[in-house]
């Protein structure tokens, strides 16, 4: 599995290659506009390829994109509608001209039932026949339920994906989950969450792991990241979840907080040490 971090583009697109290559990522997620910002954010075309031979140069990937925070894809208000389905068009077109591998967006925002599904399926088709292809992947999110927020049940990923009628994968978070209700502490907990995969939107689906710890208990439908082996799910429960057979997931993102660089190459290491010790497949079981 390939390892990398959420890092910053501030100072520059490159920016997030360099921190990446010091802390000897293999994979990598950024933003590409101000997350908490409507105000757009230009990327020259100078600056776009020295990143993608930068990045070719490393050999770094997969490359996600995270969609801004702003944007609510359910959204039943028309102007907010409008708008967040252009800045879902605008990010996966900057995701396209840096070769970007993913685009991961959460659902957004709204009353969990058809209406809000049926807009954010829209937003997503909207934005890939305007960017043309072939775009990277669109991964809706899973999401701890806080608030309205929708996408935390995988039968809701599932549905919107279905609607939208254009290639969508899953990006699962491991930290959400555990919100939402899913003890990853527990055999049974991790088959669970795993089985409402196969049912929904297909194990197969599932493209790339958010792999973060949870500040807050089971169940608490609130997002909070935390280190590795640092929250309630602890070592134990992220290796459990780790090394199930059912699991296949190339490539792994963390997004625990951040203090200094340190934090980062704990959390590295940490990943790197679930990874390797999670126990062999059973005979019979494909890798």
């Amino acid at each position: 599995m390939r390892l990398g971090f959420h890092l910053s583009i501030a100072g520059g697109l490159t920016r997030a290659l360099e921190e990446a290559r010091v802390l000897g990522c293999e994979a990598l997620q950024i933003f590409v506009q101000n997350p908490r910002s409507w105000t757009e954010r230009c990327h020259p075309p100078e600056e776009v390829r020295e990143f993608i031979v930068f990045r070719r140069g490393l050999g770094l990937g997969p490359l996600a994109v995270h969609l801004s925070y702003l944007p609510n894809l359910a959204a039943a208000e028309p102007g907010l509608y409008q708008r967040s389905r252009a800045r879902l068009a605008l990010e996966l077109e900057l995701a396209r001209d840096l070769e970007a591998d993913f685009l991961v967006a959460h659902p957004g925002h709204g009353e969990p039932g058809a209406g809000s599904f049926r807009r954010v399926a829209a937003a997503l088709a909207a934005a890939v026949h305007r960017v043309g292809g072939p775009p990277p992947l669109m991964l809706l999110e899973n999401t701890a339920g806080q608030g309205r927020e929708l996408g935390w049940r995988p039968e809701q990923l599932a549905e919107i994906g279905a609607l939208s009628r254009v290639p969508v994968g899953i990006c699962l978070d491991t930290a959400h989950a555990f919100g939402a209700g899913y003890d990853l502490r527990s055999a049974a907990g991790v088959e669970a969450l795993l089985a409402d995969l196969a049912l929904g939107p297909g194990l197969e689906a599932v493209k790339m792991l958010h792999l973060n710890d949870s500040r807050t208990p089971l169940g608490s439908r609130r997002d909070r990241h935390m280190h590795l082996g640092q929250g309630a799910i602890g070592l134990e429960g992220l290796r459990r979840f780790l090394s199930h057979p059912w699991l296949k997931v190339p490539a792994a993102i963390m997004e625990t907080p951040r203090r200094h660089l340190l934090d980062d190459r704990v959390n590295l290491a940490v990943a790197r040490s679930l990874v390797a010790g999670a126990p062999a497949l059973p005979p019979g079981v494909d890798s």
